[in-house]
């Protein structure tokens, strides 16, 4: 089983928010703090959970515009891949890597990449 790096911030995300709403809740009941800095920090903690799931909508865009684009150019390189869809080159390397896992993109020579069969 491979975690993606995408993945690992969304864990964190959604670990990180919950806690966060969690303890903020908890203050704000119990009284130990102030009333506001808990809701606030339950308010913080729900809107980092709820972000994350926005934060995959736009892996699956991103990933759609690499295999829409190897769709049409088999045999890209990452330079190539880069400039016809506008991405910095860490952010379609993260891409072709969770592809290539997925066995949707085959790497050639690590030089070239193109859909499977």
């Amino acid at each position: 089983m491979t975690i993606h790096s995408d993945d690992l911030v969304q864990i964190t995300n959604w670990i990180g928010g919950l806690s966060a709403s969690m303890f903020g809740a908890y203050d704000a009941l119990t009284g130990s703090g102030t009333v506001w800095h808990g809701l606030t920090m339950a308010y913080c903690g729900v809107a980092l959970a709820y972000t994350t799931g926005s934060f995959q909508d736009y892996l699956r865009r991103r990933d759609t515009r690499v295999v829409t684009h190897l769709a049409g150019n088999p045999g890209s390189s990452l330079p190539q891949i880069c400039a016809a869809t506008g991405l910095h080159k860490d952010r379609v390397g993260s891409s072709l890597q969770r592809l290539i896992a997925d066995g949707l993109v085959l790497s050639e020579s690590g030089r070239s990449y193109r859909l499977t069969r």
